[in-house]
């Protein structure tokens, strides 16, 4: 597959997603067949390698192919963003895990990577026990991730590959506001689990572009930075869902009366400027968000990364996705009092993206907190 294709492929399948998008939201999980719809078109797998049929393309293209789903339904293009991602980083693994979790090529996995709990080596395996937050789209992924933390002289994360059977998921614990549909839930390993060295995949040997995977295949997909990639990623779904917020205010305009003005609110200029200012706001957001992907491109292929540069597609993350939240809550707050009802969808698509903005990787202190301190080191 490639861009091209899995973009037709999003824009065929998207209504029907649009359509259950209310649903995923309260039952706390994307609609089985959203997840099928993305196994059978290849979404998944645009940073997957070609050696297990995928199209190994490039951080930019995974950025547009997110994107367009978000248009649809955010939660479903929330869990195709992690899915994708999390391809990109098992391609980093030994190439026997690799094959492991690859067997069936169009396997999804989730993960729960943030390395806060503590694991254990012993001999080759590494012991893996513990609960594990933000499990996105768990219920339909056969293969999830932990990351964790090994003992030594400095941290030591690694992320470690287990078959779902070895995992449960806690269904109580996803119990929120926003981004309700991804299903995010928690994965809790209560006995330990023994995973063998071949499905662990040691985070530091990426920065020395010396992973496994990164030895297999080069550049520059696998040796772009793993943490600014790990933060980009996440932003694309919001561009789609803020393009689906303006469709949806302009939807409504004939039907939301405005009592002040006498009339309903297409009758209103402040209804235009709105949308104005909403849409260019998108549009500069989108534009510097995939520039930012191509930036990440162009890291991968470089000998060395520039650490300004670096630091600069962060900032520009954190800076896009706070100017796309900007410009839905500008349209949320023109949109009344039955924008507020359980059945409209411009109150889901608005917890959505400040949900997403509230992520600690997205939000704009963290985005500049990292530019500031590479500007002026």
């Amino acid at each position: 597959m490639n861009l091209d294709e899995v973009v037709e492929g999003l824009h065929s399948v998207g209504p029907s997603w649009e359509k259950k998008a209310a649903a995923a939201d309260e039952v706390g999980r994307i609609d089985a067949e959203n997840a099928s719809d993305i196994k059978a078109m290849g979404a998944a797998r645009l940073l997957q390698p070609t050696d297990f049929g995928g199209a190994q393309s490039s951080i930019e293209n995974h950025m547009r192919a997110v994107a367009v789903a978000g248009e649809y339904c955010m939660a479903t293009s929330w869990c195709l963003a992690v899915w994708s991602a999390h391809n990109w980083m098992l391609a980093h693994m030994p190439a026997e895990g690799r094959q492991d979790i690859w067997d069936d090529p169009t396997n999804l996995v989730s993960a729960s990577i943030v390395p806060k709990t503590k694991f254990r080596q012993q001999g080759n395996d590494v012991i893996v026990s513990g609960r594990f937050g933000f499990a996105s789209g768990c219920d339909h992924a056969p293969w999830l991730s932990v990351g964790g933390l090994l003992p030594g002289d400095q941290p030591n994360p690694v992320i470690c590959a287990l078959p779902a059977e070895e995992v449960i998921i806690d269904h109580k614990s996803w119990d929120v506001i926003g981004l309700r549909g991804t299903g995010s839930k928690d994965l809790v390993i209560a006995e330990e689990v023994a995973v063998p060295a071949r499905r662990v995949f040691r985070v530091a040997d990426s920065a020395s572009r010396k992973s496994p995977g990164q030895l297999d295949y080069g550049g520059p997909l696998y040796t772009c930075p793993w943490r600014t990639t790990a933060i980009l990623v996440l932003a694309a779904p919001v561009i789609g869902a803020a393009k689906a917020a303006v469709r949806r205010f302009q939807e409504r305009v004939d039907d939301h009366f405005l009592v002040a003005l006498g009339a309903t609110q297409r009758n209103d200029p402040a209804a235009g400027y709105r949308l104005a200012e909403s849409t260019a706001e998108i549009l500069a957001a989108e534009l510097l968000l995939y520039d930012a992907a191509a930036r990440l491109d162009q890291l991968g292929a470089a000998e060395e990364v520039d650490q300004l540069v670096n630091a600069s597609i962060v900032r520009d993350c954190g800076w896009g996705v706070k100017a796309l939240s900007t410009a839905v809550d500008r349209l949320y707050e023109a949109s009344g009092s039955n924008a507020m009802r359980v059945d409209e969808p411009i109150q889901r698509l608005w917890r959505d993206v400040n949900a997403a903005r509230s992520h600690a990787i997205l939000t704009w202190d963290h985005a500049a907190n990292i530019y500031g301190k590479a500007l002026l080191r």
